[in-house]
């Protein structure tokens, strides 16, 4: 039996022979890993002391994955290891190959009760990782999964120990924006109460509010809004609001309640394109119908010169030339065509900007289907397309 398994299996007579044997106390396995890292799946002290006892030094050996002995103590919830190893001296300072620290993995895997003995031996509670996320940001986060108690309990611990609540990770991220993304609402309020700002915007000029609209955590937005005072006009470095996110990913909850709460239907992006025109993208007809329900012009055309309808259209062809086959994107076009054209019938040949009708653009995309729905709802077919040289040249 090799020292690695004797360790694994708290063997500890064979641990003592191979040690008597002057077997290499340093050797690592193929992982990396010494004798040591083996000891950490249990809570017998006994080979961890018999190695330490011998060789000292390998206290802070660091596996492939950066890995050391205290590392995965605290992977594990070793409790006993962890305060073992500690107060023979380990370095709480080491980080792994992706920077997390000790606090980076207690905070993931919930390990509550490792903190006070960890900051007791001066463990950094607030360093970022690779990404440049903070524990803050973790333990942010992951109050919003099914057990949420042990990391509100450690995101307490991290702010009472002065960890900064408006830390910046890689995208400019605070931990307010990851509870809010999360749907993390008892992170949120912690926060808030601790000085969070809510209405910082990261990299992208995204806010707390856009990426809840996003992930579509309706009762996080309504928190937001009410009592935080995140803006509904916000608008992201594209000139998008959250009631642009809210309708591409398609929550129609949210859109309603932004839209409810006064979010402009008629905004418009840097593009031009107002959320009449996302819905068309998405051929999303419910959340054209909310629009529509709060007032929405769907007859804005975007600098590109189209208006909603045109979009739709358009939408099927960039999926194409992507060599997406999409067959739902493109029946739910349809559909958002065909009820567009019910609602106005007389704009059944409205051009765009290029004095293009629809009909002219579906059958440019080769779009037979469209062309049909088209010529139903009574497009002509034999419209032409007239530009300003045209005009000017017949008047001459």
């Amino acid at each position: 039996m090799s020292l690695f398994e004797a360790c694994q299996k708290v063997d500890i007579e064979q641990v003592k022979y191979l040690i008597e044997q002057n077997f290499n106390i340093n050797k690592l396995n193929e992982q990396g890993r010494t004798a040591l890292h083996y000891c950490c799946d249990h809570e017998n002290i006994d080979c961890a002391r018999l190695l330490l006892e011998n060789d000292k030094s390998i206290i802070n050996i660091k596996d492939n994955e950066g890995f050391s002995a205290l590392h995965l103590a605290c992977l594990n919830g070793n409790l006993i290891m962890v305060k073992y190893f500690c107060e023979q001296g380990a370095d709480v300072t080491l980080v792994d190959n992706e920077l997390h620290s000790l606090i980076h993995w207690i905070t993931v895997c919930g390990h509550v009760d490792l903190f006070d003995i960890l900051v007791q031996y001066q463990t950094p509670i607030h360093t970022s990782d690779i990404y440049g996320a903070f524990p803050i940001h973790y333990a942010s986060q992951l109050c919003g999964n099914n057990d949420p108690i042990k990391n509100l309990t450690i995101l307490k611990k991290l702010i009472d120990n002065n960890a900064d609540v408006n830390c910046l990770d890689e995208q400019k991220r605070t931990p307010f924006i990851w509870a809010a993304s999360a749907n993390a609402i008892d992170a949120l309020r912690i926060l808030y109460k601790a000085g969070a700002n809510p209405l910082h915007a990261d990299k992208d000029s995204l806010t707390a509010l856009h990426c809840a609209a996003t992930c579509g955590h309706l009762s996080c937005i309504r928190m937001l809004i009410e009592l935080y005072g995140c803006s509904l006009e916000s608008e992201d470095i594209n000139g998008c609001t959250p009631l642009y996110y809210a309708i591409t990913f398609e929550h129609l909850n949210v859109c309603r309640v932004l839209l409810h709460l006064k979010a402009n239907p008629n905004h418009k992006d840097h593009r031009g394109r107002t959320p009449s025109h996302c819905a068309a993208l998405k051929g999303n007809i419910n959340c054209l119908k909310c629009l529509i329900e709060h007032n929405a012009d769907i007859w804005i055309k975007n600098k590109r010169g189209d208006y909603p309808i045109h979009e739709a259209i358009n939408s099927i062809s960039v999926s194409k030339f992507r060599n997406e086959k999409n067959d739902q994107l493109q029946r739910e076009c349809l559909d958002f065509v065909r009820f567009i054209l019910q609602l106005y019938p007389k704009k059944v040949n409205i051009q765009n900007s290029e004095h293009r009708t629809s009909l002219h653009l579906a059958a440019n995309f080769g779009d037979v289907t469209m062309c049909k729905i088209l010529i139903e709802c009574g497009a002509r077919v034999n419209s032409f397309i007239q530009t300003t040289a045209d005009l000017v040249n017949s008047f001459y």
